[in-house]
C-alpha cells in the first residue's frame, strides 16, 4: 500500500476526467430519454388517431386532428432516426501502446481530455438536433388533442 498522498496535479486530472465522464453519461441519458419520449408520443398518436377515427362523423374538425396526429407521428419518427449521444469515448486502455510510449504522461492526459471534450461537444450537437423535432411532435400532439376536444363540444 502506498503511503504517498495524491498530488494536486493528479487530483485535478482525476476530477477533470470524472467530470467529463459524468457529462457524457448525462448526455447519453438525455438522448435515451428523448428517444423513449418520442416512442411515447408515437403511442399516444396511434391511440388518439384510433379515437378520432372511431368518432369521425360526430364533428367537422376530425380531419384536422388526424392531419396533426400524422405530422406529430412523423416528427416523432424523425426524432428516433436522428443519431443520439454516445455514452463514452474509448477508454485509455484502448490507446495504442506505441502512442502511450511515445507521449509523456502529461501529453497523453491532455490528449485524453481533449478527446472527451470533443465527445461532449458532439453529444451536445446530437441532443440539440433531437430536441426541436421532439418538441414539435409533442406540440402537434397536444394541438390535435385540443382540436379533437373542441370539436366534441
Amino acid at each position: 500500500m502506498s503511503t504517498q498522498g495524491i498530488t494536486p496535479r493528479l487530483a485535478e486530472s482525476l476530477n477533470r476526467r470524472l467530470l467529463a465522464a459524468s457529462q457524457l453519461q448525462t448526455q447519453a441519458a438525455q438522448s435515451v430519454a428523448l428517444d423513449a419520449s418520442a416512442l411515447g408520443v408515437m403511442t399516444v398518436d396511434f391511440a388518439a388517431a384510433t379515437i378520432v377515427l372511431g368518432t369521425r362523423g360526430a364533428y367537422d374538425l376530425w380531419v384536422l386532428a388526424l392531419v396533426l396526429l400524422g405530422l406529430s407521428l412523423s416528427l416523432a419518427v424523425g426524432t428516433l432516426r436522428l443519431p443520439g449521444a454516445k455514452r463514452i469515448g474509448p477508454p485509455p486502455s484502448q490507446t495504442p501502446l506505441e502512442v502511450r510510449e511515445a507521449k509523456d504522461e502529461h501529453s497523453l492526459e491532455d490528449s485524453l481530455l481533449n478527446d472527451l471534450a470533443d465527445d461532449i461537444e458532439t453529444n451536445e450537437h446530437a441532443i440539440a438536433r433531437k430536441e426541436p423535432s421532439f418538441n414539435g411532435a409533442l406540440t402537434l400532439l397536444v394541438l390535435a388533442i385540443l382540436i379533437d376536444l373542441a370539436g366534441r363540444l
